[in-house]
């Protein structure tokens, strides 16, 4: 039996999106290796196009015997966060504005998709298990913005 990763989304409003993810591993199978867990173009309504932004403004978490790491897709993808076992967790990124998906520094639109990605370390463990819920912002802008002259 493969890993399961069942999501589950909470909210899909005009400006916000929440999802939630519940992971148990097997036992047996390899760790999750940059596993598309949202693509903004299928799934989410309306779609969002590679223009769009979507912002990463909190996560509340809970994972037993594993990490996660977090990261938005390209060539190379952009790692943005970790997630270590233990208690019950919050992080709240509203103050800044968010997370947002750096994957394509040079702004060309040629390497990043916006697909949000996660690899574990640890999720083959015997009672490898865990839950997250992203709260994320959509920006109908280009992402990276384009530098401004000043």
């Amino acid at each position: 039996m493969p890993h399961l990763l069942q999501p589950m989304k909470i909210n899909d409003g005009g400006s916000h999106v929440t999802m939630h993810w519940y992971i148990k591993g097997d036992g047996s199978s390899l760790d999750l290796s940059n596993e598309v867990i949202l693509d903004p173009y299928t799934d989410l309504v309306p779609t969002m196009p590679r223009q769009q932004d979507l912002l990463v403004k909190q996560i509340w978490y809970e994972l037993t015997g594993f990490s996660v790491r977090l990261a938005f897709n390209s060539t190379t993808p952009w790692e943005f966060w970790t997630l270590a076992p233990g208690a019950s967790l919050h992080h709240d990124w509203r103050f800044f504005g968010g997370i947002r998906d750096n994957s394509d520094p040079d702004g060309l639109g040629l390497d990043s998709d916006g697909k949000l990605l996660i690899s574990t370390t640890g999720l083959s463990n015997t009672g490898a298990s865990g839950a997250f819920v992203l709260w994320m912002e959509r920006r109908n802008r280009p992402n990276p913005q384009p530098p401004t002259l000043g």
